[in-house]
């Protein structure tokens, strides 16, 4: 009798150590086969830690902080690593250059991030090898190009972003951390044509869509997965006291998956819609995000080599 294929999928975790600590856990807490992160997996600031005659001090979540020992430095930046930011240490002069020069705030961002990615990796070798369990990360909207780089060199995870991969026997994953244009300007983004192209070039490798797992990081348009505040001049737009919701997915996903229909589609970026939804025969699952108070929304999911045999949304 064929083997059921069970999947615990997260995605959005933005640089929280918590959650992503969490996501590692979950393989052995759910039984799962198969760990998937769907993409913006990095944080999107640095906390400086300013060293002034043998104290250092660092503005955290609303307070002023002091560490006068290594314990007590250690035990902030393990806080600050688990709300989803970066501790960096540095003195006063070179605070103040990252304050006057954009380009070295850059390279500093880029670079800590980068060594915050392999440090992950390798908590993630150390609890996964020999397990059996495969894991699945891939960059999104938000993650700049290296952390594809970085994720492509790992030797536990996997990064097939842009791809096809076999999942077993019955199913095979399609993989595209790329969104639909924001106001944002994040570093991956395509107009939907683009968009739509991109998808359905990488598809034309599946063997068997009725069986595909489509890991799509925007969500389809219109579909009660794509909320978001509706903003004008990036300010969030209020009606009678009370924030507008605009739909904000992805017309190419929705068309790509209503013509393909995989089985399964797996989606993030829009925090605030977790749900499911299905298009025609496909289930479409936005896991939601949490990432900032330290809580992993994720979906847990059983497939049944011709069907999804059963998907509940969790949180940790």
């Amino acid at each position: 009798m064929p083997k059921d294929l069970k999947i615990f999928y997260a995605s959005d975790i933005h640089g929280s150590e918590k959650c992503f600590l969490k996501f590692l856990n979950a393989a052995k807490f759910y039984k799962a086969d198969v760990l998937i992160l769907g993409g913006d997996v990095t944080g999107k600031l640095i906390v400086p830690l300013v060293r002034h005659n043998g104290t250092y001090s660092a503005h955290f979540l609303g307070r002023d902080f002091t560490c006068s020992s290594e314990a007590e430095l250690t035990e902030l930046e393990k806080s600050i690593r688990m709300n989803g930011w970066y501790p960096v240490r540095m003195d006063e002069d070179e605070h103040r250059q990252c304050q006057q020069d954009e380009a070295k705030r850059r390279e500093l961002m880029d670079r800590t991030v980068l060594q915050s990615i392999l440090r992950w990796l390798d908590i993630a070798e150390t609890k996964l090898k020999g397990s059996g369990i495969r894991c699945f990360i891939n960059a999104g909207n938000d993650d700049d190009d290296f952390v594809d780089d970085a994720l492509r060199h790992a030797k536990v995870v996997e990064n097939h972003d842009g791809a096809v991969v076999d999942l077993d026997e019955h199913h095979q994953m399609v993989t595209i951390g790329h969104s639909n244009t924001t106001p944002f300007a994040s570093p991956r983004e395509m107009p939907e044509a683009e968009l739509e192209a991109h998808i359905r070039a990488t598809a034309r490798d599946v063997s068997n869509l009725a069986g595909a797992v489509f890991t799509l990081h925007a969500p389809p348009h219109a579909t009660g997965l794509d909320l978001a505040p509706a903003l004008e001049d990036l300010k969030v737009v209020t009606k009678g006291g009370h924030t507008v919701m605009k739909s904000v997915g992805s017309t190419a996903v929705r068309k790509v998956i209503e013509d393909l229909q995989p089985l399964l589609a797996l989606h993030g970026h829009i925090h605030e819609s977790r749900g499911t939804k299905m298009l025609g025969r496909t289930l479409c699952i936005n896991a939601g995000s949490e990432y900032s108070e330290g809580i992993l929304r994720g979906a847990l999911i059983t497939l049944a080599p011709d069907r999804v045999k059963t998907h509940q949304l969790v949180q940790a």
